[in-house]
């Protein structure tokens, strides 16, 4: 009887009279339930009674002649009145408890180690970009996996970038890329080829050409000399400028005529959700397949309590569509895809300022679906290069001369 009569809430209770049975019969009489009826003296019984409106309870007592006093009071009504008592204290600790929980998962500070002043302003904004910053919230953070294929997608001077988390706290570990400084040639110096070629132009700032134009030229042959003068007076400079030369270069590529690839639309979904162990409930997106063709991303996040790790886990799954697309290629279209792909290919090698001139296709076959191109490219770059000058040397040779 007192679980059934928790909800609605119930007295323990001492009836006190001459005749407390009186108001026992009064109570059955207007079905008000009692229970667990005890007697503590000839004027005195305990018990349990339901309970009800203060006006139904005086009416009783006066027609009795008895009183009541209240032992025990139960159910949830007077638990509400404790907690609505007691409400700023409970506000402040939920609140309180909230507050641990949010700082618990928020990211508090970022170390970027093995890069320079400008290499780690790049990183800090590409992480911004992806909603990772001092004071964001771990839960919208994407994996460290993802963080690095972004930063190793976007940043070309370097080698390899890692991304670990420990706490509150993320590390991004950076190893730069090393080119080799170039050797600056000081004092006299010549100009010499860097390779064969035909000389087309050249740009001479000091020293004196010893080539012309239409001139086939091989791989450290002079081209603009640092000795001017004769045998009786002899002055060296370092020369300078440029020796524009054509050059030739192979290339093989191969195109496929037919060729199938992946094509993301800008439709995506997302879903939330809150894990338990084995328990998930969704906070967000009910569709169980947005799309037909989709590729899935989830990220998991471990939900923290100050240094402890809650067995609750917040859950991202992001949907993006997809198609599949068909390429069918002609010969010719297939062709002017190789020249190019292998022009690019080429100039990705060479100089700023070479300029690929003409591209001649050698062969062309067919073989299993795909085009094979065979090709040579003419460019004009610039092939001069500084070589220093041995003072000694060519004194030596000018007195041999004199004698």
């Amino acid at each position: 009887m007192r679980h059934t009569n928790h909800i609605k809430g119930y007295l323990k209770v001492e009836i006190i009279g001459n005749d407390p049975e009186r108001f026992i019969r009064h109570c059955v009489r207007e079905r008000i339930k009692m229970w667990q009826i005890t007697r503590k003296n000839e004027t005195t019984l305990i018990c349990y009674v339901e309970l009800i409106d203060s006006d139904t309870l005086q009416k009783g007592l006066k027609e009795t002649n008895c009183r009541v006093h209240i032992l025990e009071k139960s159910g949830i009504p007077f638990f509400i009145k404790k907690i609505q008592k007691r409400l700023g204290i409970v506000a402040g600790i939920l609140f309180f408890v909230a507050m641990l929980l949010l700082l618990s998962n928020m990211v508090w500070s970022i170390n970027v180690d093995g890069a320079d002043a400008n290499l780690e302003e790049q990183i800090r904004t590409i992480l911004k970009q992806n909603h990772l910053y001092e004071g964001s919230l771990d839960f919208f953070v994407p994996d460290t996996n993802q963080l690095e294929n972004a930063l190793t997608t976007k940043l070309t001077k370097v080698t390899w970038i890692g991304v670990s988390r420990e706490g509150t706290t993320y590390h991004v570990n950076v190893v730069q890329k090393k080119y080799p400084k170039p050797r600056k040639v000081t004092g006299p110096q010549n100009l010499v080829a860097t390779k064969q070629a035909i000389v087309q132009r050249l740009f001479v700032e000091t020293g004196q050409p010893v080539v012309e134009s239409d001139q086939f030229v091989k791989a450290g042959q002079l081209l603009v000399s640092g000795v001017i003068g004769n045998d009786k007076t002899v002055s060296f400079v370092s020369a300078k400028g440029q020796v524009i030369g054509e050059t030739w270069y192979h290339s093989e590529t191969q195109i496929p005529l037919v060729s199938q690839y992946t094509l993301y639309t800008e439709q995506s979904y997302q879903k939330y959700r809150l894990r338990f162990w084995h328990l998930s409930a969704p906070l967000w997106g009910l569709k169980k397949k947005p799309y037909t063709n989709y590729d899935l991303e989830k990220v998991t996040k471990p939900i923290r309590f100050l240094i402890w790790r809650t067995p609750f886990t917040y859950v991202t799954e992001k949907y993006r569509q997809k198609k599949m697309i068909t390429r069918t290629l002609t010969i010719n279209e297939a062709t002017e895809e190789a020249i190019d792909s292998s022009n690019k290919k080429l100039l990705a090698k060479l100089p700023k300022s070479s300029k690929i001139i003409e591209s001649i296709i050698d062969e062309k076959k067919v073989i299993k679906g795909k085009l094979y191109v065979r090709s040579h490219q003419v460019v004009h770059e610039n092939i001069a290069r500084a070589q220093a000058i041995n003072r000694e040397q060519v004194k030596r040779k000018i007195n041999e001369k004199k004698d």
